[in-house]
């Protein structure tokens, strides 16, 4: 679980999200294979995430370090998230088109090509209307563009999470050697 996810969700104490969070700050690559499948995405992104500063400004620093199955994987989980929490206005407003695509290549490199081409084309229509501002007014008006509605319904509709859990793990075992530490 990651940052994005704790305001999205039901939980309500944050020490007991940072503890989640925490128990995997020492994962050990061992332990990757006999994790379950709905669990092993959550463990390796709170593993990234726990090499964040505290207050995450190092965070696109950190990201720009990590092989890329890491990077994969880390982007496709977040990007996963936004969507299916928010949709893409939201998650083209909160990402940058850079990580996007990674998450598009995390997905494709997974074998899920189906909702990479669906995130390829999120990223396609958001283009040209990239607001200039932060403000909440430039999110409404960003907001405007009809393809995101059906580019949501897309994503959720093809978005089946028992696949995406098989295939990341799969995918996290294949690259072992890049998730958590040696020891």
């Amino acid at each position: 679980m990651s940052k994005f996810d704790f305001f999205a969700s039901d939980i309500t104490d944050a020490d007991a999200f940072m503890q989640n969070q925490l128990r995997y700050k020492a994962l050990k690559r061992d332990e990757l294979a006999d994790m379950p499948e709905s669990e092993i995405v959550g463990a390796v992104t709170a593993w990234i995430e726990c090499g964040f500063n505290e207050d995450w400004s190092d965070m696109g620093e950190k990201l720009n370090g990590l092989p890329t199955p890491c990077l994969n994987i880390y982007c496709a989980e977040i990007t996963l998230k936004q969507v299916t929490g928010s949709g893409f206005s939201e998650a083209l407003f909160n990402l940058s088109n850079d990580f996007l695509g990674i998450a598009s290549n995390g997905f494709h490199a997974i074998g899920y090509e189906k909702l990479s081409e669906i995130i390829d084309s999120a990223v396609k229509a958001g283009s040209g209307s990239k607001p200039s501002g932060r403000s909440f007014e430039d999110f409404l008006e960003f907001c405007q563009n009809d393809s995101f509605s059906t580019l949501d319904k897309d994503f959720k509709r093809c978005f089946d999470e028992a696949k995406f859990n098989r295939l990341a793990k799969q995918y996290i075992l294949n690259y072992s050697k890049y998730f958590g530490s040696a020891e």
